[in-house]
């Protein structure tokens, strides 16, 4: 396939999901939250979370507590973790536990771009097969100068972090750091 016939089926699947979701819009009276799931279940299916459970949750425990995000255990893709990153309140969290998911690299990734997290002073990111790319870009960022206790154990990371990141100078604050 020529980058011309590849550049026609591009825009007719774009013109196919914009009559998509001007269906969806019209059948669900354009209500967001169904309009949401309706895109969710056309897209996915049954077999992925949808965004609007995952806004519902997310929405749910900052209520709770607005300074304390636990999502521990709920299979975090980077996919929504992106999603987390742009989360109104997320700017207000300063424990965030996001132990036990998938999000690797790439999920890893989006998080530290946000500026969202600058408050974050706990971060709990154990078993989410973050790698040396991780750590590099976790080295990097500038958006956790509040953070003082950082959690990496259990990921395929080596001891040798510890020294890396602090004297990446990156964590003024940072007093507890738990990599193996």
């Amino acid at each position: 396939m020529d980058s011309e016939e590849r550049s026609r089926d591009e825009l007719e699947q774009d013109e196919l999901n914009k009559e998509m979701i001007l269906e969806i819009f019209h059948k669900t009276k354009g209500g967001m939250d169904e309009v949401n799931a309706a895109i969710d279940r056309k897209l996915f299916g049954p077999k992925v979370r949808s965004i609007t459970l995952f806004e519902k949750f997310i929405t749910a425990r900052l209520t709770l507590n607005p300074k304390s995000l636990s999502l521990s255990n709920k299979e975090i893709t980077p996919w929504e973790a992106a999603y987390l990153s742009k989360f109104p309140g997320l700017e207000n969290v300063e424990q965030l536990d996001l132990r036990k998911n998938k999000l690797g690299d790439e999920g890893l990734e989006v998080l530290l771009a946000s500026e969202k997290i600058r408050n974050v002073r706990e971060l709990d990111l154990r078993n989410n097969q973050i790698t040396r790319n991780g750590m590099l870009l976790l080295s990097n960022t500038e958006n956790l100068l509040n953070l003082e206790s950082l959690d990496l154990r259990v990921n395929k990371l080596g001891k040798r972090w510890e020294e890396k990141l602090k004297e990446q100078g990156n964590f003024p604050k940072l007093s507890l750091l738990r990599i193996a």
